[in-house]
């Protein structure tokens, strides 16, 4: 007999899912009570920011925050969180006065806004909606800044007293200007991951902050100081900082940029200060709506098409990379074979014709002659294979670093060519392998370029290390050149080094002037760790 004893979870396993965190209907009823108050306050958000004495609200915040809540949780935890969403919004309601049939009516409204702007991205997007690309900022517009406010708008149009097109003008603007500015950022903020939050340049953090304090500053100087009579083009004054935000940002820092930007002027017209304070108030509502509207909007377009053009430059960076390795793994391939094939079967043939030249007779005549003459052209052609090994693939450099390698390249090269080439080297730190052979490349190529191009016999070669970079540098006295020419064409040796040092956050430089020489100089920025591990 089989008996089936079932043993009852214990207590912490019922309060807790895997991973130690509480139980889905417990998580969802702590984000239902938490969306509940966060639309209540964002109602009150939106009342602060009247401006008419008609209660019109310049940016209607509330449907656009639960939206991004909405869009940020899994789809199946909605049927809980709109009701949540919306008893914050009729709790509201009923505090601010309005009948239960208004009531009924703008929270009917509000839910067919969420549900069309939700589903919408939720269909249109994989995942959270992220808008970094012209066809992502289109999608979410149509959804969220044109569809969901045109619809909801037909029916809050005829719960407010007054003229149903004044009304339907501003619940509309009102909406697209919340969803225009809110959700992108609230959106951009959660999908960035920890990482590049806390591991981001301090540079680029400082940035950031000037970016925000010196918009900050310059709104409430525009916007919110009681101008007695203000210049119009004060307003113009926010361009270069849009600018900024689109270009080094993305929607990111536009989308922030202009929710502070949108705030302080709603702020300033509500006390009467600022451009769009005036006595006809419910024109100045349109009028801030559409300043508002009109600064996002095209500055959003450059900001994805910035996002765009960085990612199109990663794919390729990343595309060049690849033939770069490809080519070098090409290089060390074809080196071995010349090296342990080709030139092992050239000494063979050579140690035969020696052979054959010692069993000829004594005097040996013509043909022991001919035969040493094709022996020594033999040889030379053995040492031209090797010496061809060694360009395409330097062993010195990977068992002995880029110093010793670079000298004993400089060395090879004057005796083969005979000529003179002054290597000088400072302290050089070990390097990370791609830094190593791409400034090991660029040396080569800048060397191989001036001997055949600049007609001098002597070059000047230095290898240093400062406390920031690693530098190579290549002069030569011969003819010089159009540097400019140069740097324009599509020289397949420039774009090689340039391309590299792309690749390792170098920049190549070129100096140079008809029969005044050329300087060719690199360099390999090094982080301060790298150095004092390598002391070290």
């Amino acid at each position: 007999m089989q008996v089936n004893v079932q043993i009852p979870p214990a207590k912490d396993e019922t309060a807790l899912s895997s991973g130690g965190r509480l139980s889905s209907p417990l998580r969802t009823a702590v984000l239902a009570l938490l969306v509940a108050a966060i639309s209540y306050l964002a109602c009150v958000l939106g009342h602060a920011l009247v401006v008419s004495s008609q209660g019109v609200s310049v940016l209607w915040p509330a449907c656009a925050l639960l939206a991004s809540v909405l869009l940020l949780v899994p789809r199946r935890t909605w049927p809980v969180l709109i009701p949540a969403g919306v008893a914050g919004f009729v709790v509201n309601d009923l505090q601010f006065g309005f009948s239960l049939w208004t009531i009924a009516r703008l929270n009917l409204a509000d839910t067919i806004e969420i549900l069309i702007v939700c589903l919408g991205l939720g269909y249109s997007f994989d995942g959270i909606p992220r808008i970094n690309s012209s066809k992502a900022l289109a999608k979410y517009v149509f959804f969220a800044v044109l569809l969901g406010p045109f619809v909801s708008a037909f029916l809050v149009a005829t719960a407010i007293p007054g003229s149903y097109l004044v009304n339907w003008r501003m619940w509309f603007f009102s909406q697209a200007l919340a969803f225009l500015t809110l959700p992108p950022a609230i959106l951009s903020w959660a999908t960035r991951n920890q990482e590049s939050w806390f591991r981001g340049s301090l540079r680029s953090k400082a940035e950031a902050a000037a970016l925000i304090g010196g918009l900050a500053v310059l709104g409430y100087f525009v916007l919110l100081t009681p101008w007695k009579a203000m210049p119009s083009a004060l307003i113009y004054s926010f361009v270069p900082f849009l600018l900024w935000a689109a270009l080094r940002f993305g929607c990111l820092g536009v989308s922030t940029s202009m929710i502070v930007i949108s705030f302080l002027s709603i702020w300033g017209a509500i006390h009467g200060h600022g451009p769009f304070a005036g006595p006809e108030l419910v024109d100045d509502v349109l009028s801030l709506q559409l300043f508002l509207i009109f600064a996002a909007v095209p500055f959003m377009v450059l900001a994805v098409l910035a996002e765009e053009r960085e990612r199109d430059q990663k794919a390729l960076s990343n595309v060049s990379g690849k033939l770069i390795e490809a080519h070098e793994e090409e290089r060390t391939w074809i080196a071995r074979e010349l090296h342990d094939d080709i030139n092992q079967r050239i000494a063979l043939v050579v140690a035969d014709l020696e052979n054959l030249k010692q069993g000829l007779p004594a005097p040996g005549g013509p043909v022991k002659h001919r035969i040493e003459e094709t022996r020594k052209q033999i040889e030379e052609l053995g040492s031209d294979v090797q010496a061809l090994s060694h360009r395409l693939h330097s062993s010195k450099l990977e068992y002995l670093g880029l110093v010793k390698a670079s000298a004993g390249y400089c060395r090879e090269l004057a005796e083969r060519h005979n000529l003179e080439i002054d290597f000088q080297s400072g302290d050089v730190p070990k390097l990370p392998q791609e830094i190593e052979l791409c400034l090991f490349r660029v040396l080569q190529e800048a060397l191989q370029n001036a001997i055949k191009h600049s007609g001098a016999r002597k070059f000047e070669v230095l290898l240093k290390a400062t406390s920031d970079d690693v530098q190579v540098r290549v002069h030569d006295s011969g003819i010089g050149f159009d540097a400019e020419q140069i740097v324009n064409g599509h020289g397949l040796g420039l774009t090689s080094m340039k391309e590299r040092l792309r690749l390792v956050d170098g920049r190549l430089f070129i100096n140079s002037r008809t029969h005044g020489g050329t300087r060719i100089y690199a360099r390999v920025p090094i982080s301060a760790g790298m150095r004092s591990a390598a002391l070290g």
